[in-house]
């Protein structure tokens, strides 16, 4: 049995949102020990695209790529093309990174700032003790600390512990996913052939990956590389090249944690939300839930009052059933082809080439940079604009939230400003109204398509 570790912080789970979250701590002097249940990185590529909120939130912790990421301007919505290129950042656009490359450029950055990562540690128990969170491992490693935060994906072990179910819509379909090294087969976007809805893109100059969904595939049954060869070809006429380097059968469910926190516990990324992968909507959520949570933990690491936390909570969950929703929408636009999703399909088609107010909402939601909220007064609250934050004196990257003057519609507002440029006004009779007010994001875009 190993002595005991005793930081502040102990994350379970090494993938971008327990390393964002543990450097994002760690940068502010928190303890950090991270503890990952693979014996080293997982060279497999998953996740590769990252929007314009994950890429403001690295440059805000100075996160640096090297080399610089290559930028394309549009991703999609349900398979339809999306122009991102004009959202409502400075970072607009459309980011690839391999997420072995983003694992390892989170992984040294973390490392820089204090986090100690331990891999081979597979946890087994978490439980309370003396007023921290103890988490043995079966190697025998114990790590206590003041909080415990599973980011451990979404097949969470320190979720099964603890016993919190996942609410939302079961998988449907199954679809299957796989990466080829130097092929040269024709590129697809979502093309239909038949029954079959079937992709074929570039991950990097010598990596392509094919995604097929077959509706006839029983749901919950993992396929095999052989159904995706006759599947493919099939569909395409296509033969696909040899033995992938990763392969995976995968469903479409949405399921949304019950709750966030249990105790000394916080759930975090994929071990709060099993999304189903479309158009990188679960590894950047991910991401931003890391950033959501880290200023929270160092405000309960300040004063000990859980509210910070239950605020994330209260926070979160409203936002994830929110996107839970907007995937399932996405998933009816992409693979179903009854009358009406196929009429849904051609609605939202229409209005992404004609209606330029609907084109920038579905824009900026893909993007992750249209939350916001309604205040007391029924307005629509966004967060500050740079220009905003410095006639305010904030800079990007601070880890607490700071208070100071906000220009509103010409008035100078005494306000809180929260590290994510959200604000709102200081209550003046010492009560939680006006932060009760904006806890709720306001959805302000209704799927066409029935679920």
């Amino acid at each position: 049995m190993t002595e005991p570790e005793a930081p502040d912080v102990v994350v379970v789970g090494a993938g971008p949102s327990g390393l964002l979250l543990g450097g994002i701590l760690a940068k502010a002097g928190a303890g950090v020990t991270v503890l990952e249940s693979s014996q080293a990185p997982n060279p497999q590529t998953r996740a590769s695209t990252l929007h314009a909120r994950a890429m403001e939130i690295f440059d805000a912790h100075g996160v640096e790529f090297a080399p610089e990421l290559p930028r394309h301007t549009h991703g999609h919505y349900g398979g339809l093309p999306v122009d991102l290129s004009q959202v409502r950042s400075g970072r607009a656009g459309v980011w690839k990174c391999p997420q072995p490359d983003l694992v390892r450029t989170l992984t040294g950055w973390a490392r820089r700032h204090g986090v100690r990562l331990h891999y081979g540690e597979h946890v087994e128990s978490v439980r309370d003790q003396g007023g921290r969170c103890v988490v043995t491992t079966r190697t025998g490693r114990t790590a206590s600390g003041t909080l415990v935060v599973a980011a451990d994906g979404e097949r969470s072990t320190v979720r099964s512990l603890l016993g919190i179910e996942c609410d939302g819509a079961p998988a449907t379909r199954v679809l299957v996913q796989a990466d080829f090294h130097h092929s040269r087969l024709a590129r697809r976007r979502f093309e239909r052939r038949g029954r079959y809805t079937v992709t074929a893109a570039p991950l990097s100059t010598e990596i392509t990956r094919v995604m097929l969904h077959d509706p006839l595939w029983p749901e919950g049954e993992a396929r095999t590389l052989e159904d995706l060869r006759t599947a493919w070809a099939t569909s395409t006429g296509e033969t696909l090249p040899a033995n992938p380097s990763w392969l995976r059968t995968f469903g479409d469910d949405t399921g949304v944690a019950r709750r966030l926190v249990q105790g000394r516990v916080v759930l975090c990324g994929d071990a709060a939300h099993p999304f189903i992968p479309i158009g990188g909507q679960a590894l950047n959520t991910s991401l931003m839930d890391a950033e959501a949570l880290g200023w929270r933990i160092l405000r309960y690491l300040d004063d000990g009052d859980p509210q910070s936390l239950l605020d994330y909570q209260d926070e979160r969950l409203s936002w994830l059933n929110v996107l839970a929703g907007r995937l399932r929408a996405q998933a009816r636009l992409l693979f179903d082809t009854d009358a009406a999703a196929t009429e849904s399909k051609v609605l939202v088609a229409e209005k992404l080439a004609g209606d330029a107010v609907y084109r920038t909402k579905i824009a900026d939601c893909l993007a992750g940079v249209d939350v916001c909220y309604r205040t007391p007064t029924h307005a629509v609250r966004r967060r500050l604009a740079p220009a905003q934050l410095r006639r305010a004196g904030v800079v990007p990257g601070v880890s607490r939230v700071r208070r100071a003057l906000v220009s509103d519609n010409g008035t100078d507002v005494d306000a809180w400003i929260r590290p994510d440029h959200h604000w709102y006004p200081v209550a003046r009779a010492g009560a939680r109204r006006d932060w009760d007010d904006v806890v709720r994001p306001l959805d302000n875009l209704e799927p066409e398509v029935a679920l």
